[in-house]
């Protein structure tokens, strides 16, 4: 595939077709790289410099930092796409454009932190609260080991997890806290098993100092009422991030399954196998057309959850626990279908006595970490919804 064209920021418009022309040219240098990356366990710095020039990363950013301010809906377009390409490019591109989308819901002097004098700022982020919180004078003290981030070295900021005493009577909050990389410490990195390519590794937090405009209140973000919600008027910042995000997680997962998908097809149309076409077999033509139904089925799911969320936004509705449950299950199946999509068409390759294809196997590891990823375990998110239709508490599940 040719790398003759080129997308830079502000080279297209910041209309939905302009973003998904823009991740349609930056999937062409992902597809030559997908290998490269898989085996060298991170991006490249070229990647990570055509990515974020390519300007996807801000598709749900405030327009006033330089951002597209697009619909959710349409992050989960640009993570298909880029996901049908290589998973691990997607899924951090997915998480730098979560993560500014983020950022929008912060106290905007944490905007301005970051944004004030660059819009192109990558943020990456680890949500377990794994650390050790104290309170200081203007702020808090954040100490701790925590769990493999995705971008970390290529960011200059990290949103960070962390439970506070900030809720009535000090009840604890799972807040978000913004550091910068001068604060982050990386440390080796674990052998991955699938998602190889996007370089995660833990990072540890001494001391560090965090004001308090940096610092997310979890509760006031999860009811639509951060201060970014407040200062920035489109219904997008009314979106709670935890929950209701995954959409575009699983979309990763689908986008690698239409890839999976795609390269079967080729398989069957060129390869043979003991002197006859793969594509003769009657097994393997029954295995592509229940692996293509499942991505189809998965892409139409997570799409649909993500624009009926906006548009009750839109229409001025909170996002309320009902919302939340089916948002959860719908992301959480979509992962499970491109999971069973995957399998289907490695396992039959490999019955097929074809040698084994290392752009499915690819994909069928990446898409097994993802599903694998706590918000996406179907067990748990399809309790939550099981228990919320039956009408029971949902404590300690959320």
């Amino acid at each position: 595939m040719g790398t003759s064209k080129t997308v830079s920021d502000g080279a297209l418009g910041s209309t939905r077709p302009d973003y998904l022309a823009r991740a349609d040219i930056l999937a062409q240098h992902i597809m030559e790289t997908a290998l490269t990356s898989d085996h060298n366990h991170r991006l490249s710095d070229e990647s990570v410099s055509k990515i974020n020039s390519s300007g996807v990363c801000r598709v749900c950013q405030p327009a006033e930092f330089g951002g597209a301010e697009l619909s959710w809906e349409v992050l989960c377009e640009i993570a298909i796409c880029l996901g049908a390409a290589d998973a691990s490019h997607a899924w951090v591109v997915t998480k730098f454009a979560e993560n500014n989308f983020l950022l929008a819901q912060f106290p905007e002097a944490a905007q301005q932190d970051v944004w004030g004098q660059r819009g192109d700022q990558l943020i990456s982020s680890s949500f377990s609260p794994n650390g050790t919180v104290s309170i200081s004078k203007g702020g808090w003290i954040l100490s701790g080991r925590f769990d493999s981030c995705s971008g970390v070295r290529h960011s200059s900021w990290t949103i960070v997890g962390a439970i506070l005493p900030t809720g009535k009577d000090g009840v604890p909050v799972h807040s978000f806290l913004l550091v910068p990389a001068a604060d982050i410490k990386i440390l080796d990195q674990e052998e991955p098993i699938g998602l190889s390519g996007t370089g995660s590794v833990p990072f540890e937090l001494k001391d560090a100092f965090v004001p308090d405009h940096r610092v997310l209140d979890g509760l006031s973000a999860a009811r639509g009422e951060s201060p970014g919600a407040k200062r920035h008027s489109i219904p997008l910042y009314k979106m709670p991030n935890l929950g209701f995000a995954q959409t575009a997680h699983a979309s990763v997962a689908v986008g690698a399954a239409k890839g999976a998908v795609s390269r079967f097809t080729e398989l069957l149309r060129t390869q043979k196998s003991k002197g006859r076409p793969l594509g003769e077999s009657q097994v393997l033509q029954i295995r592509l057309a229940e692996a293509s139904a499942e991505a189809e089925a998965g892409r139409l799911m997570v799409l649909a959850t993500a624009r009926e969320n906006m548009a009750r936004l839109n229409a001025g509705h909170r996002l309320m626990l009902g919302d939340l449950a089916r948002s959860r299950r719908n992301s959480a199946y979509a992962a499970k279908l491109s999971m069973q999509a995957a399998q289907r068409l490695f396992e039959g390759i490999a019955s097929a006595g074809f040698p084994i294809d290392p752009h499915l196997q690819r994909a069928f590891l990446d898409i097994a970490a993802i599903e694998a990823q706590v918000a996406l375990n179907w067990d748990a998110n399809a309790t939550i919804y099981g228990r919320y239709i039956a009408g029971l508490d949902l404590e300690g599940l959320l």
